[in-house]
């Protein structure tokens, strides 16, 4: 869940998170807006105390019904967090100011602390989507959107003398309790995001190599499920590789395990610096790595693999040894084929083709045979 910058763009295992985390927020929603409607629908049943702002509740619930049926046919990107605690915001906002439109009074506008109690729940959400941009913008648009209120309550005529009635309702209005109120929701806002980032630090811990800095292989077990999922359900294609750097045992016996390390490190960064994006590079165990090439075919995946080869070859690595090592690297490369085809069966088949390419010789690419087309060999001969 780590972001770099402050606004940056969540990373990619951080975006799986948000999308689970906003699909809860959305069945949550709904929850909570059922158990909200609860007095406004005792009101209506009895006849009482009808105003505007009980129509909010039961229209809340219906877009809140909506837009859960909305995630369920579409990819996850942020902007939908965005727009889901906008909504959330503003239909507080909302039965705060309709309830002063019914009243006519400026007390109910501060003063409803029922309705105001609601903002810490929005604000607190924004945590299940992992993003600190959503924790500061949720935050800040609780504390403008209050804001707002108390200024339209100060400005109502009769708040200096309102009616015995709202006052037996609301309270007298005190300017320190409102600042105290606008504390509250910073507080709120700053919890969300002690929140996010605990979780970013755990997670950092969890699903990233310490070496590398890669993913690690309970991350492409993970991304590996959900990707080929959505290809299949999408009818997309998709291609896995298995890369193993060639006879790096001789490195780690000629000069250590320290500038073996390095070396590990250093073609890590070279061979993620030369992907595209959408395509993800984990550390699957000592010198092997995967690679999951989305929306990607047979074809695409040899040119993919052939500019690989070259990337690595171009230049010999600099870690402090004696001199600078030359590295080369063997692969497999398989294709999803199937509604029935398995991660894992993916990850055997591409670790054969792998094993294929290094007994051929090593420095080369094994392609694992598609249904229907000439059996692939071998490139990087």
């Amino acid at each position: 869940m780590t972001q770099d910058t402050l606004w940056g763009r969540p990373e990619q295992q951080t975006l799986m998170a948000a999308s689970s985390g906003e699909h809860t927020m959305a069945n949550l929603r709904v929850i909570l807006i059922l158990l909200i409607t609860l007095v406004p629908s005792y009101k209506l049943a009895t006849g009482t105390d009808l105003t505007p702002a009980l129509a909010v509740s039961f229209i809340g619930l219906a877009l809140a019904l909506m837009w859960r049926a909305f995630l369920r046919r579409r990819q996850y990107v942020p902007a939908m967090a965005f727009a889901s605690v906008t909504f959330d915001i503003s239909l507080i906002t909302l039965g705060l100011w309709l309830d002063y439109q019914s009243r006519d009074t400026g007390l109910a506008l501060v003063n409803n602390k029922g309705t105001f109690a609601l903002y810490f729940l929005a604000i607190t959400a924004t945590a299940l989507r992992y993003d600190r941009r959503l924790s500061l913008y949720g935050g800040g648009l609780a504390i403008v959107s209050y804001g707002l209120l108390i200024t339209l309550a100060l400005g109502h005529p009769e708040i200096a003398t309102p009616e015995p009635e709202w006052i037996d309702r609301y309270g007298n209005l005190y300017l320190p309790d409102q600042i105290s109120r606008l504390l509250l929701l910073m507080m709120a806002t700053m919890l969300a995001w002690t929140l996010v980032n605990r979780a970013c630090n755990l997670e950092r811990n969890a699903l990233k190599d310490p070496l590398t800095g890669l993913y690690n292989r309970a991350f492409l077990q993970q991304h590996l499920m959900l990707t080929s999922e959505r290809a299949k359900r999408n009818g997309q294609p998709l291609a896995v590789v298995m890369l193993d750097l060639d006879f790096f045992k001789r490195v780690n016996d000629r000069y250590g395990h320290g500038v073996g390390d390095r070396v590990l490190a250093a073609f890590s960064q070279r061979l993620n610096a030369g992907l595209r994006a959408g395509d993800l590079l984990a550390r699957y165990g000592g010198e092997e790595f995967c690679l999951v090439l989305s929306q990607t075919s047979l074809e695409e995946a040899k040119t993919v693999l052939a500019k690989l080869h070259k990337r690595i070859q171009a230049e010999s690595f600099d870690v402090g040894a004696e001199h600078p090592i030359s590295l080369t690297f063997s692969a497999g490369v398989c294709v999803l084929q199937g509604q029935d085809d398995t991660p894992q069966a993916l990850l055997e088949r591409a670790d054969h083709w792998l094993l294929h390419a290094k007994r051929a010789g090593r420095d080369r690419t094994g392609f694992a045979p598609v249904p229907g087309r000439p059996t692939p060999g071998l490139s990087g001969l």
